[in-house]
């Protein structure tokens, strides 16, 4: 049997949307199709996402044409012609064909997860958290869009955290040690409680109670004892240094919130985003400005539009299941 390819980086499947739309919305030029050819053959995965968005595009007939498609397609095209008489980008030229694709990419976006769904033992959907009780006593709290797998025999406690976030309650036992691994490495429980969040390339853990013992690449590459209020995040460039960490604003999203402080909107919104059964992006120069405040994930629609509210921005909406955000 066939195993399922691993899920590609959202960042790498939005990029690939954006040069499979450039390329069917506009003719690219000599120096955008190098640059194209570039990133294409810069790594495997990006010729993979390539291809599975040109097959995307290829099945675009099947999504309606609707009246309110075809004004949500229209209004960017003449927001670009606008564009390109101030001269800005021309990547932000590709509003209207990357609208389209990312409507294709809502219908069919939940096919991603069911390699993960195959080999969980727990997970939640979009704007989902949810707690898992285990055998040992020991809790885990599963935030939006977040997959686990479990390992309980004999003298091993281990939990595989596949994708997402979670929150680690650990219940004493000297003679099994808990440990969490994720994207290749590991967080041993030395105490009680510890976050894991995985992202496109690693792992950050954040420990809110005791020490926790991080590892990478696990079992046997660099460690190191992360200390109560310390953080640490590893990936393909190793096992980064422990940092101070906030851990009332980590550990937020379990109390139903998101703290932010003087961050940029472009990751505000991609927080928010995680929690939100659709497609948001901001546009423009409106990415980089910046936002403090504490927002309910329980209702992330409402979110965005406070968001709006305090920063007098603008949408694109095609319901509120896609919704494009500028200045």
């Amino acid at each position: 049997m066939a195993v399922p390819a691993d899920p590609l980086p959202k960042a790498i499947t939005d990029e690939a949307a954006r040069w499979v739309a450039a390329a069917e919305g506009d003719a690219l030029s000599a120096g955008e199709k190098a640059e194209r050819d570039a990133w294409l053959a810069a790594d495997p995965r990006h010729a993979r996402a390539f291809a599975e968005m040109q097959d995307i595009w290829a099945h675009m007939g099947a999504v309606p044409e609707t009246p309110a498609l075809r004004a949500s397609l229209l209004l960017p095209r003449r927001q670009r012609r606008s564009e390109r008489r101030t001269r800005l980008s021309r990547r932000h030229h590709w509003i209207g064909p990357a609208l389209a694709a990312s409507i294709a990419l809502v219908v069919i976006g939940v096919a991603d997860d069911w390699p993960t769904r195959m080999r969980a033992d727990a997970m939640t959907a979009k704007g989902e958290r949810r707690t898992v009780n285990l055998p040992d006593g020991s809790t885990i709290q599963l935030d939006t869009h977040s997959a686990v797998a479990f390992d309980f025999s004999g003298d091993r406690r281990v939990v595989r955290l596949l994708t997402g976030e979670a929150a680690f309650t650990v219940a004493r036992d000297p003679a099994r040690p808990f440990t969490v691994e994720a994207a290749g490495g590991s967080a041993t429980a030395l105490g009680t409680r510890f976050l894991v969040r995985t992202d496109d390339d690693g792992a950050r853990v954040t420990v809110t109670e005791h020490r926790v013992r991080v590892a990478y690449p696990a079992p046997e590459g660099a460690a190191a004892i992360v200390p109560e209020g310390q953080s640490v995040a590893y990936g393909p460039n190793g096992l980064g240094q422990t940092a101070p960490a906030n851990v009332a604003d980590a550990m937020a999203w379990t109390d139903g919130v998101l703290v932010f402080k003087d961050r940029p909107l472009s990751e505000v919104v991609a927080e928010i985003a995680r929690y939100h059964r659709g497609y948001v992006r901001v546009l423009g120069e409106a990415q980089s400005l910046r936002v403090s405040g504490v927002f309910r994930i329980d209702d992330p629609v409402a979110a965005l539009d406070q968001l709006q509210r305090s920063l007098g921005l603008h949408s694109t909406r095609l319901t509120d299941r896609l919704i494009l955000i500028s200045g």
